[in-house]
């Protein structure tokens, strides 16, 4: 692809990818279509056309994946090859065609991803599918590729990271980590609930600071996490404003005769105009809620929009809820998983003692701290008290999120995962900056050698917690590397709400059942009921996803073969394994389940949209099968 093609169209072929992939390892497209070179050009022949004229960068190394439409006499085709990580993957760098016949003429067009879809409805690809899911899947994508064509006029700079402020580098690459979202889902930058203006002003890629709204709540109408000991030093206006600002803030709640009486809560300035008045019309009639004249100022989106980082107290992150969907799920803020994130957070300290080398490698960042809007049982944290599931509150909370402050000083640099699995156009990759501080020269070699480094640094710590039982959610946005003098030294955790836990073996090392909060009549998704459901995670969000997307990138930009690299991911897995003293019959699970079988896990991203009625502020969620990348990076 030339690299001067405008952004919007490298966007659009980057989502075109990632729909065409999806749907043929979820098999929406069957291997009944996929046709092998001489195959595919008999059928062109029927229309007078060669192959190699109208895909000019294949060759007979390809495949090609063909779509009849019989009432239109229409084609659509585009090529295929043999992947690592799925069994077909879409050919870099090619384009998908429709091929039409009128009378005796025949034309060949180019068509993108809307085109595309229509041409797999009008063939029945879809018909198993809920009609009204469909309809929906297809005006999302039409708003995903408005939301897209945005990113044009993004303003992340990571070219002079090095003459930055650490804090500084740490938001930068938080919005270089956020222009991709999640790897490999067609709709990951879509954010159902924005205009075009508003995306502009909240997506983190913008770099826009943003407007913080402040809601006076009564403090008998609320509840408060673990760590809030003292609610009158212990409030986000004492840990978010500057000093000059509080002032002023304190001074509207008492001339308004609301100090005594109630707590200053932030509102994120989307969720102030759109969500509030529907919401808490009632508690402002009553007194509850009181929306304040004093606007702050000094935040900034971080990759995953709701949570907010501070510009004036570098280490502290605000987390707000915003009413929007995105992934298929809405970002409230339920006091449930603030009250398992306080259970996960103490569950990953204790493993820390546990282990000499999780206490040197694992830092956590401090959630406890949080408040919400909860209008009655405030005292009751149990399954009883039906108000901690209901929706209304979650849409007026705030947690804390303290960084480690010694990670934002030298010697130590944070870099989030997710910032390794792209490169934006124009901009330097983050890989480059590593090696800057390295002080080690950029080139393939130098590039393989870095990358052993940082999967052994996220396997042993993601073993070592495996090893007793726990696994974080450990795709890109949710992990960050720490650097110590310019190596990888680290991982740091934060949004502890979704640790995954195999109880006997939580128990076996010494630990406690956390006794996860939710309803009488759900089952809790934290616990598992295997090491085979533990070790998914692993499997999926971890090298599928997180190391999967670094391993494409490296490839792509430094001209690296992907194969190569996925040998190398698989040989410091192996190394890390037989480092960690696993018992003999786990060991040959792990050995079995990791690099002998040549199929793995892998969890839908389409079926799951057009097809399931799902939670509402859940992530839609399937599970199919694809290839293992490490049996066939090291057996083919």
């Amino acid at each position: 692809m030339n690299a001067l093609q405008p952004v919007y169209q490298v966007m659009d072929q980057g989502i075109l990818q990632d729909f065409i992939n999806s749907l043929l390892v979820e098999t929406i497209i069957p291997e009944q279509f996929i046709f092998n070179f001489a195959t595919a050009q008999t059928a062109l022949n029927q229309h007078g056309k060669n192959l190699q004229e109208v895909f000019k960068n294949t060759s007979e190394q390809f495949s090609f994946v063909l779509l009849h439409e019989e009432s239109r006499q229409g084609l659509v085709m585009f090529a295929v090859q043999k992947g690592i990580t799925q069994a077909w993957k879409f050919a870099n760098e090619t384009e998908v065609f429709l091929l039409e016949r009128t009378n005796d003429h025949v034309q060949i067009n180019v068509i993108g991803i809307i085109e595309l879809f229509e041409f797999i409805q009008a063939i029945g690809l879809f018909n198993h599918c809920s009609t009204d899911k469909v309809q929906a899947f297809y005006e999302q994508l039409q708003k995903c590729l408005k939301q897209y064509h945005l990113l044009q006029q993004h303003r992340v700079n990571a070219h002079d990271l090095l003459n930055q402020s650490l804090a500084h580098r740490f938001r930068i690459l938080e919005q270089y980590a956020g222009y991709r979202d999640r790897p490999y889902h067609p709709l990951a930058k879509l954010k159902e609930g924005l205009s075009q203006q508003e995306y502009m002003q909240y997506c983190p890629e913008f770099a826009q600071e943003l407007s913080i709204h402040w809601v006076a709540v009564h403090k008998d109408k609320m509840m408060f996490g673990e760590g809030v000991e003292n609610i009158f030093k212990q409030q986000p206006s004492e840990i978010f404003i500057p000093r000059a600002e509080r002032y002023q803030l304190k001074q509207e709640m008492f001339q308004r005769g609301l100090n005594e009486t109630h707590i200053a809560m932030p509102i994120h300035p989307w969720q102030f105009e759109h969500l509030f008045p529907k919401f808490y019309a009632d508690d402002i009639a009553d007194g509850v809620c009181h929306p304040l004249n004093f606007i702050s100022k000094g935040m900034y989106a971080s990759a995953s929009m709701r949570s907010l980082l501070s510009k004036n107290v570098l280490e502290e992150s605000l987390k707000l809820p915003i009413g929007i969907k995105a992934l298929g799920s809405l970002r409230f803020l339920p006091i449930v998983k603030m009250i398992n994130g306080e259970k996960n957070q103490k569950l990953l300290q204790q493993a820390k003692a546990k282990d000499a080398v999780l206490k040197l490698k694992l830092w956590l960042c401090e959630e406890t701290q949080w408040w919400s809007y909860l209008p009655e049982k405030q005292n009751d944290r149990t399954a009883d008290n039906e108000w901690l599931f209901v929706e209304k509150p979650t849409h007026l909370a705030a947690q804390r999120r303290h960084i480690p402050a010694e990670l934002l000083q030298e010697p130590y640099q944070l870099i989030p995962m997710a910032s390794l699995g792209h490169t934006i156009t124009g901009q330097s990759a983050i890989f480059d900056y590593i090696l800057q501080l390295q002080h080690k020269d950029i080139n393939s070699k130098q590039i393989l050698i870095e990358f052993e480094k940082l999967c052994t640094c996220f396997f042993d710590v993601n073993l070592r917690l495996f090893s007793l039982g726990l696994m974080g959610e450990i795709h890109g946005q949710n992990i960050c590397l720490v650097l110590k003098n310019g190596e990888f030294d680290g991982l740091m955790f934060r949004d502890h709400d979704s640790l995954r836990i195999y109880l006997p073996w939580v128990e076996q090392s010494g630990l406690k059942d956390p006794n996860y909060l939710s309803p009488h009549d759900f089952r809790n998704t934290l616990y598992h009921e295997s090491v085979e459901a533990l070790l998914f995670y692993i499997q999926t969000l971890g090298i599928q996803v997180n190391l999967g997307c670094i391993v494409d990138n490296l490839a792509s930009h430094y001209q690296i073969e992907v194969k190569n690299l996925w040998s190398v991911l698989a040989h410091a897995l192996q190394q890390v394994i037989q480092n960690l003293n696993f018992q003999p019959e786990i060991l040959t699970q792990l050995q079995h389940l990791l690099f002998e079988v040549p199929e793995w896990p892998y969890k839908q991203l389409l079926r799951p949209l057009l097809e399931q009625d799902t939670r509402i502020g859940s992530m839609p969620s399937g599970i199919g099968k694809t290839r293992n990348p490490l049996w066939y990076a090291l057996n083919c």
